[in-house]
């Protein structure tokens, strides 16, 4: 009860912030200095609450007519942040240069001492003003993070982004099989640092698509190369009420659990998370190779409409298939010290509401009811059908969805 309180809480803080970044300069100062609204509370887990400070200094401002560049403009990052369950800083600072290009060429140097959601296969950011998006907030798989980055990022051509970088890390998981998190744990019986170096390339194209590969080597007692690659399509747009979500993943055999990929749901939160599995709990299941594909119905036209409330109806079908590479027959493998299973025989879910029930202040509020679909032989189907359902509250903020 307490977790699904404090999801909900998540959504508060939301009211007073209506950017991304606030502008903490005059508009044609020499330089500009923001503050990152979107990271200031966030919460998880293993460090409970977490409250964040994070700074973006612009050299120069580009709004300043009198502004004078150094090779080009330069970009300085740094945050500091403290969780209140794991009682710990964390900290982590970047410097980019834009090169005076056609192409907006960038370089840059980070440096970082913080987690890093484990197995993750989300491909954006935290933000604050898109809770229903951060189903980091129901994980419990965390790994503590030391190191830095160089990279450098283009935009050839309008509308798409590219990133390579090279990235060398001292990584800890700060979980076991039992899901104990760090700070519980006896000193004994923490997580061996394991050493990472990894050549990442991320693409991004405006229409919704982004490929994601990283190849690497993980030391510990011995070593270890992987290859991850990860793409994603995201509707930008929808079309006639539709929306539509797809993710293909491969990860080789033999990579570490946290270059896999976590494809669990939200089961148990009442929170109605997006482009998930509102019936799987969390940590239920894993795979080296894996399709999701989310379609999504909303009516574009309320059942009615007044000042208090508008509801539009939704349909929305999630299918999911994932592999473990060496798991038996019924998807179960035990590796890297922990049980993993996979949906190997595949799994649906139907699920169904309304958006925008109640208008309440900047929220839109209504619910949603899930069902699990899977074949009897699985060995995750239930024959209890209770346990196949799911009941959700759904929150959107208004000042994000028209923004």
């Amino acid at each position: 009860m307490c977790k699904r309180l404090a999801i909900l809480l998540l959504l508060f803080p939301a009211l007073v912030i209506e950017a991304q970044s606030i502008r903490l300069t005059r508009y044609r100062a020499a330089t500009a200095l923001y503050l990152d609204a979107e990271r200031l509370y966030n919460f998880n887990l293993y460090e409970r609450h977490r409250f964040e400070l994070g700074l973006t200094w612009v050299i120069p401002n580009e709004s300043c007519p009198e502004a004078k560049y150094f090779l080009g403009q330069w970009t300085l990052k740094g945050y500091g942040a403290y969780g209140t369950g794991d009682k710990d800083f964390k900290l982590g600072g970047s410097a980019q240069l834009r090169l005076p290009t056609r192409s907006n060429v960038r370089l840059q140097v980070s440096a970082y001492k913080d987690l890093e959601r484990a197995a993750s296969r989300r491909l954006s950011s935290y933000r604050m003003l898109s809770p229903a998006m951060n189903t980091g907030y129901v994980s419990s798989r965390y790994v503590g993070v030391r190191g830095g980055e160089l990279s450098v990022l283009a935009t050839p051509r309008k509308g798409f982004d590219f990133k390579i970088g090279l990235r060398q890390t001292w990584e800890d998981y700060r979980f076991d099989a039992q899901v104990l998190l760090y700070p519980s744990v006896l000193p004994q019986e923490r997580a061996e640092v394991r050493m990472f170096s990894e050549l990442s390339s991320r693409l991004s194209w405006t229409k919704g698509i982004i490929a994601d590969l990283r190849v690497g080597r993980m030391e510990d007692s011995s070593e270890h190369f992987y290859l991850r690659s990860l793409l994603q399509y995201t509707s930008p747009k929808r079309l006639s009420g539709i929306s539509f979500f797809a993710q293909l993943g491969f990860a080789t055999e033999g990579s570490p659990y946290s270059r896999m990929f976590d494809i669990s749901g939200t089961a148990n939160a009442i929170y109605f998370f997006r482009n998930t599995f509102l019936t799987v709990a969390p940590n239920t299941f894993t795979a080296n190779l894996f399709a999701n594909v989310c379609v999504n119905y909303t009516a574009e036209l309320p059942l009615w409409e007044l000042s208090w409330s508008s509801p539009h109806p939704f349909l929305q079908l999630n299918a999911l298939w994932g592999h473990l590479f060496g798991q038996d027959a019924t998807g179960f493998l035990y590796w890297d010290g922990l049980p993993l299973q996979s949906p190997n025989l595949g799994i649906a879910e139907m699920s169904t509401g309304f958006d925008g029930l109640v208008h309440w202040g900047l929220f839109d509020l209504g619910f949603g009811v899930a069902y699990r679909l899977c074949p009897t032989s699985a060995s995750y189907f239930s024959e209890d059908p209770t346990q196949n359902f799911a009941f959700t509250i759904v929150a959107d903020l208004i000042l994000d969805k028209y923004k």
